[in-house]
């Protein structure tokens, strides 16, 4: 255990508690979110933007630029390894359905429907996914606390490439979402696959009537407020570790997925001793 959030943040074992920003952030974004932090220990830049922080004597893992649901869960996988078991999310949504939410609004969804991979189409049971019940209620509590407005409702996560169904059909009417991005229902579904708990928070950036450049210094206040909050109080946010059937192993998971894993070239599996 350790390997992989070794070679992805420099560090084999950090905080339980990290953040995921999912959208494009510009370097002066991400470098004043990286600045309420006491210091940046490493810095990697991949697909996307992952980053170990010092703050009060404890490590944290951020990663910016996750776009996606394949980065979501690859991302979740690899903070889990390094002894993540808390995520806080936060993203970027169109908000342009009945109540039209204006470019700025935060939003903190209580489910997320599937419409970005798999489960959509295969598995009814999994149409949606919700964020975890006592995570969810301190960022709510927090939230109050430092005046940041927000409001509650049904997200719809769907594909960031390929095909996208257009927003006005029925299935999204009956649905009746407040937002739509690509990322948030896979993290949600993957944290409580691998054991961790997830909660999440949406800023509009576009609507019916503005596009996601007309109001750029908006959007920029609020994702700034709202990562500023959780930062500052990110112990408040640090909850026990859930407690797991079975612990969750990247090896032993690419072992079983992979053509034959019972092979013992099967470079993730465990080998026999002789």
């Amino acid at each position: 255990m350790g390997k992989w959030a070794k070679n992805l943040f420099g560090k084999a074992r950090f905080s339980s508690i990290g953040i995921v920003v999912a959208g494009t952030a510009k370097p002066e974004f991400e470098k004043k979110v990286l600045s309420f932090f006491d210091k940046v220990i490493s810095s990697k830049d991949s697909v996307y933007h992952a980053h170990l922080v010092r703050k009060d004597g404890k490590y944290y893992p951020i990663v910016f630029n996750i776009y996606g649901a394949p980065a979501m869960v690859d991302v979740l996988t690899e903070m889990h390894d390094g002894g993540c078991r808390t995520i806080v999310f936060v993203g970027l949504a169109y908000g342009g359905f009945e109540k039209n939410l204006n470019v700025g609004t935060v939003v903190v969804p209580d489910k997320s429907y599937h419409f970005e991979g798999i489960f959509h189409p295969t598995h009814p049971d999994r149409r949606f996914n919700v964020p975890d019940a006592e995570l969810m209620e301190r960022l709510e509590h927090l939230f109050i606390k430092n005046k940041v407005m927000y409001v509650k409702g049904t997200n719809i996560s769907v594909p960031a490439v390929t095909f996208q169904l257009p927003h006005a059909n029925k299935e999204y009417r009956a649905i009746k979402p407040v937002s739509l991005e690509m990322e948030l229902a896979s993290c949600y579904s993957r944290a409580r696959d691998i054991g961790i708990r997830a909660v999440g928070s949406l800023i509009i950036s576009d609507n019916r009537s503005s596009s996601i450049i007309d109001k750029k210094k908006v959007l920029y206040r609020a994702k700034l407020k709202v990562l500023g909050t959780i930062i500052n109080n990110l112990g408040y946010l640090n909850l026990p570790e859930l407690k797991a059937g079975k612990e969750f192993n990247i090896d032993k998971h690419l072992a079983s997925i992979i053509e034959n894993p019972e092979d013992i070239t099967n470079v993730y599996r465990k080998r026999r001793k002789k």
